[in-house]
C-alpha cells in the first residue's frame, strides 16, 4: 500500500495520538484534530485519502462533518470511530458515506484489519469493505447487535 495523507478527528485527544502513532508505523502521513470545524479547515489546505472521524463531537457532529468533508475531498474515504455502536447511528454513517465504523474501544489489530481491508479492496468504499469492516469491527456480543 502507498503511504497514505490520513486525518483523526476526535475530541479526545489520547484516540488521535493513539492512531496517529499506529498509522505513522505503516509509513502514512497523519494529521490530527479535534473537531469538525477544524477538520474542514484542514481539507481546505490538503487532500486526505483516508479519513478517521468521530461520530459525536462537542459542535459540530461527525455524521455532519463527514457530510460536508465528503464535499471536499470526494475522493477520500472514511471511517467512523464511535463509543455508542447502536444500529441505527452506525447505519447513519454509513448511508452518509462511511466506509466503516471504528467502535470504541477498540485494538490495535482491529486497526490493522481495517487498514488491510481497505489494502485488499479495489476502491476502498467499497460495499464489500463496508459490510466486511463493520461485521469485523463490531464484537459479536455487543449490546448494538443484540436489538438494545
Amino acid at each position: 500500500m502507498k503511504p497514505l495523507q490520513i486525518l483523526v478527528v476526535d475530541d479526545e485527544r489520547s484516540i488521535c495520538l493513539l492512531l496517529q502513532d499506529v498509522l505513522a508505523r505503516f509509513g502514512h502521513t497523519v494529521m490530527t484534530c479535534q473537531d469538525g470545524n477544524s477538520a474542514l479547515e484542514l481539507a481546505a489546505e490538503q487532500p486526505f485519502d483516508l479519513v478517521f472521524l468521530d461520530i459525536r463531537m462537542p459542535g459540530m457532529g461527525g455524521l455532519e462533518a463527514l457530510k460536508k468533508l465528503r464535499r471536499q475531498l470526494p475522493e477520500a474515504t472514511f471511517v467512523m470511530i464511535t463509543g455508542f455502536a447502536k444500529d441505527d447511528v452506525i447505519d447513519d454513517a454509513l448511508q452518509s458515506g462511511a466506509a466503516a465504523c471504528l467502535c470504541k474501544p477498540f485494538s490495535l489489530s482491529q486497526v490493522t484489519k481495517l487498514l488491510e481491508e481497505l489494502k485488499g479492496a479495489a476502491t476502498i468504499s467499497s460495499q464489500r469493505v463496508r459490510t466486511e469492516a463493520v461485521r469485523g469491527l463490531i464484537p459479536p456480543a455487543h449490546p448494538a447487535r443484540r436489538g438494545s
